[in-house]
């Protein structure tokens, strides 16, 4: 699958549809939503992606900036930690991640939050399933390490500008 306007090739299972609106308004009754929200209904599983336009993420930050992350996100919920920060290689690059535990329904909800860079962008991502849903847990494994950044621009392009470069 392609995804910002071509700027990203994820291999999702096919059992993934969009999220219907009403569900997303359940999810995520905030007014910011994740950009694409997909789900296997039969499997109660989920996944999300955002682009972050105004973040910038170089391949070289990308495990600073997933143990930021992971800080954030324990730090407002204590003991949710399930597996801490990794690095996992893609089909290009590698993307960062961790799981963590959250209450959905009265059941635990098995979460994982994982970023990757993308044209020096980072994309944001979310993937669920019940805490005792192994095949889910190595699915999400899969559709991370099928991540591929299709390079738009020169990759030292930042914020629309070339770097200055000087003549002998």
């Amino acid at each position: 699958m392609l995804i910002f306007e071509e700027q990203l090739i994820v291999d999702i299972p096919e059992a993934f549809r969009m999220m219907t609106i009403d569900r997303i308004d359940g999810m995520y009754p905030c007014d910011e939503k994740p950009q694409i929200i997909l789900e296997d209904e039969e499997t109660h599983r989920f996944c999300t992606f955002s682009l972050f336009e105004g973040q910038i993420l170089f391949d070289q930050q990308v495990e600073y900036a997933i143990r930021l992350i992971s800080r954030t996100v324990i730090s407002l919920y204590p003991s949710s930690l399930l597996e801490d920060v990794e690095l996992l290689n893609c089909k290009e690059g590698r993307c960062g991640w961790f799981s963590f535990r959250t209450m959905w329904d009265q059941d635990w909800l098995y979460n994982v939050m994982y970023i990757y860079p993308v044209n020096s962008r980072m994309m944001f991502g979310t993937m669920g399933c019940g805490i005792g849903d192994g095949p889910g847990k190595e699915q999400f494994k899969a559709v991370m390490g099928s991540l591929q950044a299709v390079r738009k621009s020169s990759p030292h392009r930042i914020l629309g500008k070339e770097p200055y470069r000087c003549r002998i």
